[in-house]
């Protein structure tokens, strides 16, 4: 009888990087720091390069990789994701469920709400992990996924651990927003970018995976700019339900139909983030309908009609000033600020958006 082993996901347009890493053994000694927008495979890789450094074809640490219980993986994740995780339903998130489950030996039983942010307890009990050798493999590795969701005395305290790292130790830092992240910790890491493949490589690999109608493909990789994870994770979401949603209450806003905080209240329910990430989208496509008649990409393709005479609603400069707020207020929802003042600032700014 044949034993289980872990199939790492390489995914095609990260066969490059991977190649890079894997054939330079003498990074084991360093930090990486994966960056790029979400949906690019970065988690993936992170894990597989994780089981590459650790197994090395020994059946004892494959066995104990696969039962997420290897001593020489150390996984950091925010609480949010790890419950986030284990509550989705996709059959191509296995990997990701075996990495928090790694993630959960690191969190602090409480009870309130799961944390949005990677806190200071959890790098110091993982810090107190470092004072040892690796157990089984010749290394260890370390992953911080969602590293930009670290409170400054987290990141404080990881960079005591990068200033000085334990012999044999890999750090894999992962992040969608490296801007965000402090300059101290990029500047002890080697930056390994993450980019979106070729707009024909990601379609054809979307289609190949045979999770939506082929004929929904394109449109979902138009939300997602390219990103095919992110595309499927918008598509087993039901994105478009509440892009159409989200749209009608603009379109209600203008209108004078519906009141601030009812819009507001509407967005908080149907999800905060969800919400601002369509608001976020639709600004863009308004921006670079005014600029150009036929812009080359549009995020909402399917509603360019509405998209197009809206955008002939709406001042520029007002726009490129909502565009702004906007991603100061989705900071805002990763802190504890209560989702529903950010959403009645964000649906004052949509109700004024008309010139």
């Amino acid at each position: 009888m044949s034993q289980a082993t872990f199939q790492p996901t390489i995914h095609p347009w990260n066969q490059e990087v991977w190649q890079q890493l894997t054939l330079e053994p003498e990074r084991s000694n360093h930090a990486l720091l994966f960056h790029g927008n979400h949906g690019l495979g970065k988690k993936s890789l992170a894990t597989a390069l994780s089981h590459f450094v650790l197994t090395d074809n020994h059946s004892q640490s494959e066995n104990l990789f696969l039962a997420g219980s290897h001593p020489d993986l150390h996984v950091i994740m925010p609480e949010i994701l790890i419950e986030t995780i284990k509550s989705a339903e996709s059959k191509t998130n296995a990997e990701h469920a075996l990495m928090a489950s790694y993630a959960a030996r690191y969190n602090e039983p409480h009870s309130g709400k799961p944390r949005k942010t990677i806190t200071i307890d959890q790098i110091r009990k993982l810090s107190g992990a470092l004072a040892t050798h690796p157990h089984i493999s010749q290394h260890r590795v370390i992953i911080v996924f969602a590293a930009d969701a670290m409170n400054r005395n987290a990141a404080n305290a990881l960079l005591k651990s990068l200033e000085e790292p334990p012999s044999n130790t890999l750090f894999l830092i992962v992040s969608d927003e490296i801007s965000t992240l402090p300059k101290t910790i990029r500047s002890r890491c080697s930056l390994v970018p993450f980019k979106a493949p070729e707009k024909n490589l990601g379609a054809s690999w979307l289609k190949q995976q045979a999770v939506m109608p082929e004929q929904d493909c394109d449109t979902f990789l138009s939300i997602a700019n390219n990103h095919p994870l992110q595309a499927i994770e918008l598509f087993e979401t039901d994105y478009l339900t509440s892009l159409k949603s989200v749209l009608t209450d603009v379109n209600h806003l203008w209108m004078r139909r519906i009141d601030i905080t009812a819009a507001a209240k509407k967005w908080q329910d149907l999800d905060a983030s969800t919400s601002l990430d369509i608001l976020q989208k639709l600004g863009t496509d308004l921006l670079r309908l005014q600029l150009t008649d036929e812009p080359n990409d549009l995020f909402f393709v399917v509603q360019k009609p509405w998209v197009q005479s809206s955008s002939k609603k709406v001042g520029r400069q007002y726009l490129i000033e909502f565009i702004d707020e906007l991603i100061q207020a989705k900071r805002m929802l990763a802190t504890t600020v209560d989702p529903l003042l950010v959403m009645e600032t964000v649906a004052q700014k949509v109700y004024k958006l008309p010139s």
